[in-house]
């Protein structure tokens, strides 16, 4: 590092102040959501997860730098709205990624912090850029840089003096096949060694598979790092980019719920993993979000169901009830109330049958029609 310029230098560890959250001291950061924005109703649901899960920052592409020219570029100005809305719905910090002086300039008054991607870390006008606006920056490491010319970069960002650069390593590229990148644990202690800059991990792009995430995430908080940048999506095997490497919303809690003990044995904590009244709630909000998705497709299949019966036959009593019994063994099994489920499924019976009437009398009617 003979050669480094030393605009950033200073022998104090810096911390890094976003509203009600600080980065870089004893509180170890959770940042979590999908790799791109997709849709309102999608965002809506990682911010509840990520709220759930003691999340402080909703993350979320709406640009996309993509190997590909073929593969989903994100919404642009569209996915920044929904971004913005679901976390400001559940109290979340926002990041994004700009990838262009333009990117830069549509997010910089809606978003909390900024994040350059791995393919531009040497993009250093943007860079410049990114300094000069004096927001919070996430510099991630470039897929085949050092240290040396990963630090390098983050004193472009200095130079323009901003202080709020955070170092985020995201795996480099090797021989190795077996993951997507391999993930640099020991640029953590050599980050932490060799300049004050706050260190965070991407384990999500690193691994390129969500089961090995839990495990490169508890390595990383033993090792050091100040914060995690996990990928997460509702539901992982309808995402436009990156479904494979994403958690779901139930393992993002357990790793969070995991992380406690490993975060206590360094002598730091997880912010936000308590049980309070907003957490609770937040809970709450995610299991009404998969009720209604699992409502909405039961009463997709009712449709399916009525074309295959007779007109005679919409009514089918004893399968009801043979519906109760089964639910109710399983309401006992769970402690949930026998009759709750009774009185719920009373309904959603009702309301079938005269979907199920509504959609046989709808083609009946076509048919007349059609002849």
């Amino acid at each position: 590092m003979q050669n480094l310029p030393l605009a950033g230098y200073k022998p104090e560890r810096t911390e890094i102040a976003v509203r009600d959250t600080n980065i870089g001291g004893r509180d170890i950061i959770l940042m979590a959501g999908p790799c791109a924005v997709e849709s309102g109703p999608q965002m809506h649901q990682a911010a509840a997860a990520v709220k759930q899960a003691g999340g402080t920052v909703l993350r979320g592409g709406v640009y996309k730098p993509r190997t590909s020219p073929y593969a989903f570029q994100g919404l642009g100005r569209e996915g920044l709205t929904h971004l913005t809305a679901a976390a400001k719905e559940h109290d979340l910090l926002t990041v994004t990624e700009v990838i262009d002086p333009a990117s830069l300039e549509e997010v910089l008054n809606h978003v909390d912090i900024i994040q350059i991607g791995a393919r531009n870390m040497q993009n250093f006008q943007l860079l410049k850029l990114a300094g000069q606006s004096g927001k919070p920056v996430i510099l991630k490491r470039g897929l085949s840089a050092t240290i040396e010319e990963w630090l390098s970069a983050a004193e472009y960002i200095l130079a323009e003096e901003n202080p709020n650069v955070i170092l985020c390593e995201r795996g480099i590229r090797t021989f190795e096949t077996s993951t997507r990148n391999t993930f640099d644990l020991s640029a953590i202690a050599v980050i932490r060694k060799m300049s004050h800059l706050p260190v965070i991990v991407d384990p999500s792009h690193a691994a390129g598979h969500r089961e090995y995430v839990p495990a490169l995430s508890k390595a990383a908080v033993a090792a050091g790092a100040d914060w995690l940048l996990v990928e997460m999506h509702p539901h992982p095997k309808e995402a436009k980019s990156d479904g494979v490497q994403s958690l779901t919303p139930t393992e993002l809690q357990q790793l969070a719920a995991d992380l406690v003990t490993v975060a206590a044995s360094v002598g730091r904590t997880m912010v936000g993993t308590g049980s309070g009244l907003d957490s609770l709630r937040s809970k709450i909000d995610s299991i009404d979000s998969g009720i209604i998705e699992l409502l909405a497709e039961r009463m997709h299949v009712v449709k399916l169901v009525a074309r295959e019966k007779s007109p005679d036959r919409i009514r089918d009593h004893n399968r009801e009830q043979e519906i109760i019994q089964r639910l109710g063994r399983i309401a006992a099994e769970l402690q949930c109330p026998a009759d709750l489920v009774r009185e719920i499924y009373a309904l959603i019976f009702d309301h079938a049958i005269k979907t199920q009437l509504q959609d046989k009398a709808h083609r009946l009617d076509s048919m007349a029609y059609g002849r």
